[in-house]
């Protein structure tokens, strides 16, 4: 699915949940809701070719491949936590989308450790000798 399509699809849906939003408030959420899981879908699959590149050119280089997976692992984050923040914020529920951003920073934290820890022991290791 190209980009036109998806704009074609996202802007469809917004109209939709214009008109639906007057008389059935939740039919407008499903379909915004149901709009986003479509543009997501289609947005991993026009990844997942540049996320092999990517593995690809860490292998070639030599570089570890945890590294990338924890780059792609805080990408992923990144995207789920900014779509579910905005379908929260959809529902008029900008409170909770905050606390869901908060999560997803802590969660890249988490991610990020493996990474913070081969740095720590490089330091290290380095000072040491």
């Amino acid at each position: 699915m190209n980009i036109i399509s998806l704009a074609g699809t996202a802007v469809i849906s917004a109209v939709l949940c214009v008109v639906v939003k007057q008389y059935k408030p939740e039919a407008a959420l499903g379909i915004g809701l149901a709009c986003g899981v479509i543009i997501l879908g289609a947005v991993i699959s026009m990844l997942a070719p540049s996320i092999e590149a990517i593995n690809t050119l860490t292998q070639s280089a030599g570089i570890d491949s945890e590294f990338a997976r924890v780059l792609l692992k805080a990408l992923a984050v990144c995207y789920v936590t900014q779509l579910s923040a905005d379908c929260c914020r959809d529902a008029g529920e900008s409170a909770i989308a905050a606390k869901l951003e908060l999560a997803g920073r802590a969660a890249i934290l988490v991610v990020s450790l493996p990474v913070f820890t081969s740095l720590a022991e490089l330091v290290t290791k380095l000072m040491g000798n």
